[in-house]
């Protein structure tokens, strides 16, 4: 049988990421390595766990029956390590995804008089617009939109995240007029990511415009900074540009059709396993402190 928790845990990441590769980039070694202590494992409980090939890692029924003991085992054993740490000072990498926009102008702020707070924990960013896999990459929390197809993640609400469609006054005085969704097509709109396809709010009806411009980007600061200098019409979200609102610098358009996604930003996390004390505090950390400007 296995000779420490250690081993349950790896034989764990293997089953979940099906990857040896990932599991040695989060364990920060090789997946000769991985391999070799898989091999070990095998031959430790004496049956084969997972059928490997070139391309794929499959459990076997060994391999089934085992996860969800050794689930239960780890269940246990990060409950007592919890448990003991509320004793002791909270410590350990607490790793983190977030738009990096969302990161600059909000948790940075927050982050060192939290570190400060907690200075045995050690926080690692991993800075995206695309929305990550946090199982499958080794996150312990994700800030994000409200859209969380995977059901094996639980959120907590953080504040909003309304999208809304903006411009400059110069922008305006040259460009044609706007008076609903349909004229976006007279228009150049600034994309961000692929969304080409623009949602409105209008008398209980939700729908789409099509739209296209000269400028599209996978980084929405480079989506406001396109939007700061005229070029022409983005959909982007509230918090990002409400100094640029608040300022005159840009105008709200279309209002009264309410544009965009009008979601709320959670902290995310893997609900399979036991929410570590040092993740834990710093959710309510974020939920004490984070203040997200509303419409």
């Amino acid at each position: 049988m296995f000779n420490s928790l250690e081993d349950l845990r790896v034989f764990t990441q293997i089953y979940e990421k099906r990857s040896l590769s990932v599991v040695a980039e989060l364990l920060q070694t090789t997946p000769g390595v991985i391999s070799k202590r898989l091999s070990q494992l095998e031959r430790e409980f004496g049956s084969r766990l997972f059928h490997r090939t070139t391309r794929s890692i499959q459990p076997t029924d060994e391999g089934q029956r085992l996860y969800s003991q050794a689930q239960h085992l780890l269940e246990m054993a990060e409950a007592y390590e919890n448990e003991w740490s509320e004793k002791t000072e909270l410590s350990g990498t607490i790793r983190v995804t977030a738009s990096a926009s969302f990161a600059r102008l909000y948790l940075m702020p927050l982050i060192p008089r939290f570190i400060k707070k907690y200075p045995k924990i050690r926080i690692s960013f991993e800075l995206s617009d695309k929305v990550l896999d946090i199982v499958a990459e080794g996150i312990d929390l994700a800030v994000r939109g409200a859209q969380m197809p995977d059901s094996s993640l639980i959120a907590k609400k953080l504040g909003p995240n309304r999208e809304v469609l903006c411009a400059t006054k110069e922008y305006l005085m040259q460009a044609p007029r706007l008076t609903s969704p349909d004229d976006l097509v007279l228009h150049n709109c600034i994309v961000l990511n692929d969304n080409y396809n623009w949602e409105f709010h209008y008398k209980g009806k939700t729908t789409y415009q099509k739209v296209s411009g000269n400028f599209q980007t996978n980084y929405s600061e480079a989506l406001v900074a396109a939007i700061k200098d005229s070029l022409g019409i983005g959909m982007v979200c509230y918090w990002q540009i409400h100094e640029e609102i608040k300022s005159g610098e840009f105008e709200l358009l279309l209002p009264e059709f309410e544009p965009g996604r009008n979601q709320s930003l959670y902290a995310v996390y893997p609900s399979r396993r036991h929410l570590p004390l040092k993740t834990k505090a710093l959710i309510a950390y974020l939920e004490e402190h984070l203040v997200i400007p509303a419409l």
